[in-house]
């Protein structure tokens, strides 16, 4: 009789630990798959980006402006920098998105004290745009003078 119960406690024993050892596989898999899952989805996809520059100071720089967008009408971000030799005094970036008629439906600046030489600057688009998106302009103020515009076309 003692045999039967140290069988029956034996059975016991391994059927826990074999549950647990399944519970513990699944429980990694599950884990791994959710690491997985997690790493395809970090950031935003983009469907479409672009870039243009134009020269600055008779070519001693240049201005340039980035975008990444999902559609016309949902950009992810848009940048403007700029690169000078001779550097710029208290400069200003506008960086914007136009529609086909040259309004403007979204934009945002920076600014720098000092002379700079390279800057840039970043910005989230937070906001569905109300008409597809034709360009993004950035444009380059040197102590609230007009310094130069460079756009980019864009096309998802």
């Amino acid at each position: 009789m003692s045999v039967q119960k140290e069988e029956h406690r034996t059975t016991r024993r391994s059927r826990r630990s074999r549950r647990s050892r399944l519970t513990r596989r699944g429980l990694a898999l599950a884990g791994a798959g959710a690491v997985l899952a997690t790493m395809a989805s970090a950031g935003p996809a983009s469907a479409a980006a672009g870039q243009g520059c134009t020269r600055i100071q008779s070519g001693a720089g240049a201005l340039c402006v980035e975008w990444d967008a999902q559609t016309s009408k949902y950009l992810n971000t848009i940048t403007g920098s700029f690169t000078s030799a001779w550097g710029v005094g208290n400069p200003r970036l506008h960086v914007r998105v136009l529609d086909a008629q040259n309004r403007e439906m979204f934009g945002r600046d920076r600014s720098w004290g000092g002379r700079r030489h390279d800057e840039g600057a970043r910005f989230e688009v937070t906001i569905m745009m109300p008409r597809d998106a034709a360009r993004v302009c950035a444009t380059l103020y040197e102590a609230g003078g007009y310094m130069d515009t460079a756009c980019s076309p864009v096309i998802t």
